[in-house]
């Protein structure tokens, strides 16, 4: 009798619980990876869905978006996976991103700033956005910058969340600091690896300004620090025509999921370590006036 009666109870319950995923996802961490239609992104999304984890999928092209959100639902029953589509090149995508995922997950366990370009979207030329920002440093640095100031408190929500600001073993032509448009000596691989020197930079800057581990780790790597050559669409452009299977690219997965990267903040892993404190603080105050970014 006294079973029949909790068996009672408990489907009266689940009938007036929210039917919503976003409900359920938060008996799970959820993670948002960006640009995880391709590549280390999608593959790391895999990786995250397999384990019974909540994924929101983020993409430029609303059909590759839906193709991986069907591609990470079946693999696993058990993650809630979410897909967003915006253009990280414009920084009112990168805010309306941002809203669409606060409405539905106040609490994230992770953000895996994944999404890059090279060489002006794979043209060839020195590209302006609409908004008049060169086109790598628009979607290499100042969308992660933007998206990371707009989530971080969701991300902090979590009492255990990581933050990851992807890099490179490329990061470097420093002097580019001082002309961050590249107006001036513009190439591919000037932009890339300027790109990927502010990102080192600025993870290292987010982590000593608000890393407060274990609640928030903040950290930066190369996807692959072992080698650096992952067969993806932006090695074929910029550096040769093939490289080792993607699926040896788990470092970001395990960044997002390991437990020792929660018991400190400040990781650089595979890249180098940066610019000065100074130098550092300077690119932040850059970053602040080309995004509107109110850091918390």
């Amino acid at each position: 009798m006294v079973r029949t009666a909790g068996l009672t109870l408990l489907a009266i319950l689940l009938l007036w619980l929210p039917k919503e995923a976003s409900f359920w996802a938060m008996t799970a961490p959820t993670y948002l990876v960006t640009g995880a239609t391709d590549g280390i992104g999608r593959y790391t999304a895999e990786l995250l869905a397999k384990r019974g984890s909540g994924v929101l999928v983020h993409g430029r092209s609303e059909r590759r978006v839906a193709d991986t959100v069907r591609r990470l639902k079946s693999l696993s029953a058990e993650a809630d996976v979410q897909g967003f589509v915006a253009d990280l090149s414009l920084m009112s995508d990168v805010r309306k991103l941002a809203e669409e995922v606060k409405l539905k997950f106040p609490v994230l366990q992770g953000l895996l700033n994944n999404a890059g370009t090279f060489d002006g979207d794979y043209t060839g030329n020195r590209v302006v956005t609409k908004e008049g920002n060169e086109y790598s440093l628009a979607v290499n640095v100042l969308a992660p910058f933007l998206l990371s100031s707009l989530l971080l408190e969701n991300v902090k929500a979590s009492g255990s969340g990581r933050l990851i600001i992807t890099s490179s073993m490329s990061a470097g032509y420093q002097k580019g600091l001082k002309d961050l448009q590249l107006e001036h000596s513009y190439s591919a691989h000037n932009a890339y690896s300027l790109s990927k020197l502010c990102d080192l930079m600025i993870a290292k800057e987010m982590s000593r300004r608000y890393g407060s581990p274990p609640e928030l780790c903040i950290h930066t790597l190369d996807p692959d620090p072992t080698s650096s050559w992952i067969d993806t669409k932006m090695l074929r452009a910029g550096w040769s025509s093939g490289g080792h299977p993607v699926t040896r690219a788990t470092a970001s997965f395990t960044m997002l999921t390991a437990e020792k990267y929660g018991q400190s903040t400040g990781i650089s892993w595979g890249c180098g370590g940066g610019g000065s404190q100074s130098e550092c603080e300077k690119l932040w105050e850059d970053l602040v006036a080309l995004t509107g970014a109110a850091w918390p």
